[in-house]
């Protein structure tokens, strides 16, 4: 019985000591020093004048960073078991995101509804481009559909079918994000319409500009998990679902980004 009380001791133990087991890593070093390097970059590109070095700095402190994340990423996934709070972790970033989103868009309607006329007098013809938005708008939500089937095929142990709908699904935010770029271009070169015109003009380019960074988030997660899908399975695929939950969110706000910054001025209201 003695024994039998030792050993339980002694696989009580062990289990203690297996939980709280340290692991050592790299590459969240590396992530740090990538995350350090983009504002010293902006620091030596702005304040001191060394546009050169800057512009060279912030391409190697991207490259650290998103070299540094995958890696990181990678060791995770080595792990024979989905363990962490990943899930958790993400609902509680888009509910900042949220908040973030949630503060420009009551800038803007403190500023909208109190004005006689929105968009402002200044504002030239044919701005806000609905047709274009409409366009943007097919290619994101159509992009909600294309990875939530993929999720469905990856649940199923399709892995080869999620890794192409997610393909699907970059190609089409790729879109979005290149079709924003020449909508930006066509504004300011071809309408003179810059984001120091008006007050509209500013909202328009922060917003639109705040929204398209965090496509290029969602879309840089989503060729991480392309490159990683040979280690997803059935019940280890927390990337892939934290991935589809903040593409969601992505399409959630880009829905009320064409109601506000695109539709209501369309209408020219109290013009």
């Amino acid at each position: 019985m003695d024994s039998a009380m030792e050993h339980g001791v002694s696989a009580a133990h062990g289990d203690h000591g297996h939980h709280h087991e340290v692991e050592l890593s790299i590459w969240p070093l590396i992530v740090s020093v990538g995350g350090f390097l983009i504002p010293l970059s902006f620091i030596m590109a702005f304040p001191w004048g060394m546009s050169s070095i800057g512009m060279l700095l912030s391409g190697v402190a991207v490259v650290v960073l998103i070299g540094g994340l995958f890696g990181w990423t990678n060791e995770i996934y080595a792990n024979k078991k989905d363990v962490g709070l990943s899930k958790v972790a993400i609902v509680i970033f888009i509910l900042s995101e949220a908040a973030l989103f949630g503060g420009l868009f009551g800038g803007y309607l403190y500023s909208m509804l109190p004005a006689d006329n929105w968009p402002p007098l200044n504002t030239p013809e044919g701005v806000p481009p609905l047709g274009l938005a409409i366009i943007l708008s097919v290619f994101l939500i159509t992009s909600s559909f294309t990875i939530h089937i993929g999720e469905e095929k990856l649940e199923h142990g399709d892995a080869g079918g999620y890794k192409t709908w997610l393909i699907v699904t970059i190609i089409l935010g790729a879109l979005f994000a290149l079709l924003m770029a020449y909508e930006w271009f066509e504004l300011i070169h071809e309408k003179g319409f810059y984001i120091s015109l008006n007050t509209y003009s500013t909202f328009f380019f922060t917003i639109t500009g705040f929204h398209a960074s965090h496509v290029i988030v969602g879309l840089v997660m989503q060729i991480f998990c392309v490159l990683m899908t040979k280690s997803f399975t059935k019940e280890k695929h927390t990337l892939a679902k934290t991935t589809g939950l903040y593409w969601h969110f992505v399409d959630g706000i880009w829905l009320l980004v064409v109601s506000l910054i695109y539709i209501i001025p369309y209408f020219k209201v109290g013009q």
